[in-house]
């Protein structure tokens, strides 16, 4: 163990905002920190997966995305006259955390004017040079946005397009994404509105059957006066338009547009990355890459070059042996013959071509012979990292032809063109400092870098956090601001809200950016690194918890400003790897409502159990499965625990797993005798997903299970606490079976109201409501069109006491609601009259005993434990407790963890001045 200043260790928990350092020392493990570690991009993608795959296929299915905004747009019509009252939505934020963010643009007309589009957040306009953001893509249209540019012609500047559809990112790579595009867009009045253009929009909405399902860069011909010329970068090759994109033809590689709907394009040896770029000199430039869906290496592969985006040059200087996946392109504006590649390939390699030097003895079709520096530093994240082509970009500083950025997880800059080592500087993403922190105010995985027009020193640089400008990015040192101002493209997977009745205090886990949290209002503030995942909080707000990815879940206490002031790691981690099980990427766990020191926690193939969490030791990160209790003894045979609920009377507790098994606690306080039912039915569906599980406040016996996977029926409803079971998924499922285009449903609520139930789902297509739950004849009606939209809604969280809802989206932020005539409804007490201890159990003890004891109001309590001559030897407890039954365990240990010897013993219970003890006997 060694002593570290604080902010050493909170520098781990850095996102793209601002982050705080408590001047204090406390302990930290010499084990390298993961507080808030980096984002883990495989890990997430097969989470995503894992949550939506049909369970006979164990795929997702092709093009659903697609397929499901068709059935939900059908449906809305289908049921439009039977809205009434819908709620009232709000929104916010977070108005200061950008999600990934691969589009972006100046008018050329006026820099203070920016377009830019969120990969799931749609596009969004600025006309203040990002001190503020608009929204203007409709929230009903698939909002996929990967690129996006202006007609620069001189009286053409109103026309702007984007293209769609990511192909890595969203969800596990491959043609089979959900997170498909719909072609290119077009706007004509300078970004204020979006029309689809219709012949990109040809795909049958089953199948992988058109190029135009992804698109990755659109140029502009601007030479071209006479006709509206469009150059695409799309799946397979390069396609051409001279009408606007009225019509098209390939110009390089593969015209894979206007098939039969028989035609799969995931078998077909086409490359799957291409790229473009137009030079100032107007010269195009195109890479297509080795690598197919089929991973039969691409007969179009290469580079290439063209002066009219008719007619195109082979300059591949490779062999044809040679395996890369995506290209980078990145010319000069300063000298425009000069241009740079950077592939991905095995190693990682950059090039530069000089198209005036093409003929020259010396290069070897216009490319430097002289190999290029790849950043690799020493520090822990310090080597360009384009996790598998996701995150990968090359830009040329305006003015000089030899500064030269490239990004990776990373931003990098070189004053000679990468010849040298030396001249390199790592600029943004990851803390060049080391560990797992951020650089400050910027952000890891970078997809775009434009220099200010007026000033080519400020640049604007999209991520995965968003927009962030430097306003000198030639400064030794670079300094980075936010422009995140109301860019609402942040990605949640997790959301929660402070028990206490009208406290608008709301926290959040988000992909790539961490666990944020806001007091009321619009700016949120940072809290943990890495993707976050699940949150939550005591009565009080004394305590926070919060987590990110695999599992790891912190017990935080905050200070009114929301600054961190300690920590402890609290999930039972040494015991989830001795089984030899694993966490999810966004693995849950739920406090009893009764009282907040009890904790269950999902851990793979187990629910584990905790009664009094604070007992766990603070300032490490190293896993203390001290007190940790298996809720099933035997391990599940199939799947993970994926989806936990408690009653609002803390006696009942349900969990499902992502096999599709259903569970029942029945006596969650006990600690003795745990009494577990299984309660799958033959109705509900095989092997899917439970993604949620909502317990009516009012009745433990109401229950709505919600099941994630796509082709099978997603909602079901138990009356007697799972004894039985209907389907109530109705008019969300296109066949009764729940085959078809219907969503995933990711979340649901039950809201008890003074006129009835209100039931809430959370889907990949929005949010729906009902009153009436009728079996398959339920109707599922739409909420929030306008704003919401078809957003993906992966949880909410209601407070009863008051009626306020919160909305989670992945890709447009966070809304509120408050429902109106809903019924008050208070966690219940059972204030005990007098401070007393309860059992000692087991006493003689072998491993462990635990010690109840009741106090009759929350307070705090301190317990030692000493030897039979009256020394100290260990305080296993100081910490607030809550009215009622509480209990402790202790494992017969110091605190460093020494065994003691057998022997008598005395615990010493101290509350508001009482003190009580009791005589424990050691017996190994």
């Amino acid at each position: 163990m060694k002593k570290l200043f604080w902010s050493v260790c909170i520098c781990l928990l850095a996102g793209t905002h601002e982050y705080f350092s408590p001047e204090y020392t406390i302990e930290i493990s010499d084990e390298p920190s993961e507080i808030g570690g980096r984002e883990d991009l495989m890990g997430r993608s097969e989470y995503l997966k894992m949550l939506t795959a049909d369970p006979i296929t164990g795929e997702v299915p092709p093009n659903i995305r697609n397929a499901e905004l068709l059935f939900e747009k059908k449906l809305q019509y289908k049921t439009a006259h039977l809205r009434t009252q819908q709620l009232s939505i709000e929104s916010v934020g977070p108005n200061n955390v950008g999600g990934r963010t691969r589009a972006v643009a100046f008018d050329v007309r006026n820099e203070d004017i920016i377009l830019a589009g969120g990969v799931s957040g749609g596009v969004w306009k600025s006309t203040d040079g990002g001190i503020s953001w608009v929204k203007k893509s409709n929230p009903e249209n698939r909002n996929s946005v990967t690129c996006i540019v202006q007609d620069i012609r001189p009286g053409h500047e109103d026309t702007w397009y984007h293209g769609t559809g990511e192909i890595v990112g969203n969800s596990t790579r491959g043609g089979d994404a959900p997170f498909r595009g719909d072609g290119i867009y077009k706007s004509t009045d300078n970004g204020e509105s979006w029309n689809p253009i219709v012949s990109t929009q040809d795909s049958d909405p089953n199948v992988f059957n058109s190029q135009f399902q992804y698109i990755w860069n659109i140029e502009i011909n601007p030479e071209n006066q006479l006709e509206d010329e469009l150059i695409v970068a799309a799946f397979g090759g390069i396609l051409r338009s001279v009408d606007g994109g009225d019509s098209w033809e390939v110009v390089l590689g593969q015209q894979l547009f206007n098939l039969d709907e028989s035609v799969d394009l995931n078998e077909v040896n086409a490359s799957f990355y291409t790229s473009l770029e137009r030079s100032e000199n107007n010269v195009f430039y195109a890479g297509l890459s080795t690598e197919t869906s089929t991973d039969v290496r691409s007969p179009d592969a290469g580079l290439y070059y063209s002066l009219d985006g008719q007619e195109w040059i082979d300059i591949t200087p490779l062999t044809k042996e040679s395996r890369y996946r995506r290209v980078a392109i990145g010319s000069s504006p300063s000298n425009p013959d000069i241009t740079y590649f950077m592939l991905d390939s095995n190693p990682i390699f950059i090039i530069e071509h000089n198209l005036a030097q093409m003929n020259s003895s010396s290069k070897v079709k216009g490319f430097d012979p002289n190999p290029r520096v790849v950043p690799n530093f020493e520090a822990e994240l310090g080597d360009l990292n384009t996790q598998g082509s996701y995150n990968m970009m090359i830009k040329v500083h305006p003015e000089d032809q030899n500064t030269v950025f490239i990004g990776g997880t990373n931003l990098y800059r070189s004053t000679d063109g990468f010849r040298t080592k030396g001249n390199i500087k790592w600029i943004g993403g990851y803390d060049p400092g080391g560990g797992s922190g951020i650089y400050p105010n910027h952000h890891p995985d970078q997809h775009d870098l434009l220099f200010l027009p007026s000033n080519p020193n400020t640049a604007l640089s999209a991520s995965d956090g968003g927009l962030i400008q430097s306003n000198d990015i030639t400064a030794d040192s670079v300094f980075w601001q936010s422009r995140n101002n109301g860019f609402i493209t942040s990605q949640f997977f997790t959301i929660t809200q402070s028990r206490q009745a009208n406290d608008p205090t709301i926290i959040g886990g988000m992909q790539d950016n961490g666990t944020d949290i806001t007091g009321g209002g619009k700016i949120w503030q940072g809290v943990l690194g890495g993707d976050g995942a699940y949150a939550a909080t005591t009565k009080d707000d004394l305590l926070w918890f919060t987590s990110f990815q695999r599992g790891q879940t912190l017990r935080l206490t905050l200070n009114e400003d929301f600054k961190i002031s300690s920590f402890g790691r609290v999930d039972p981690g040494g015991l989830v790897a001795s089984s030899g099980s694993i966490y999810l990427f966004v693995n849950p766990f739920v406090l009893d409502p009764i009282n907040q020191n009890r904790m269950f926690c999902a851990g793979g193939n187990h629910l584990y159990y905790h009664p009094n969490v604070s007992q766990i030791p603070g300032g490490s990160q190293i896993p203390n499965s001290t007190g940790w209790i298996k809720v099933n003894e035997d391990p599940l045979e199939d799947g993970l625990v994926s989806a936990i609920e408690v009653s609002l009377d803390g006696e009942k507790v349900y969990f499902g797993t992502s096999a599709g098994e259903l569970f029942r606690l029945d006596n969650a306080g006990s600690e003795v005798d745990f009494q577990v039912s299984a309660i799958s039915g033959p109705s509900l569906p095989d092997s899917a997903y439970v993604s949620s599980i909502a317990v009516n406040p009012e009745d433990p016996q109401h229950i709505l299970v919600i099941f994630s996977s796509y082709n099978v029926p997603s909602i079901f409803e138990s009356l007697d606490g799972g004894q039985t079971f209907a389907d109530v998924s109705g008019n969300l499922e296109e066949n009764s079976d729940g085959s078809g285009s219907g969503p995933s449903i990711r979340w649901a609520e039950i809201i008890p109201k003074n006129s009835g139930n209100l039931f809430l789902v959370g889907t990949s297509v929005g949010l729906y409501s009902t009153e009436n739950l009728n079996g398959a004849s339920t109707t599922w009606i739409k909420e929030s069109a306008n704003f919401i939209g078809s957003s993906i809604i992966p949880m909410m969280d209601y407070r009863a006491s008051d009626g306020r809802l919160v909305i989670a989206t992945h890709g447009n932020g966070v809304f509120t609601a408050e429902i109106t005539d809903f019924k008050p409804i208070t966690v219940p007490t059972t204030e005990p009259e007098s401070f007393q201890i309860l059992t000692t159990y087991p006493n003689p003890f072998l491993d462990e005993t635990s010690i109840q004891f009741t106090i009759p109001q929350d307070g705090e309590v301190r317990i030692d434990i000493l030897s039979a001559n009256g020394e100290l030897v260990n305080t296993i407890l100081w910490a607030q407790q809550y009215a009622g039954t509480n209990s402790v365990r202790w494992d017969g240990t110091t605190p460093s963890g020494t065994s003691l010897a057998n022997g008598i013993y005395f615990y010493r219970i101290q509350y508001q001045g009482q003190s009580k003890s009791g005589r424990l006997l050691l017996r190994r």
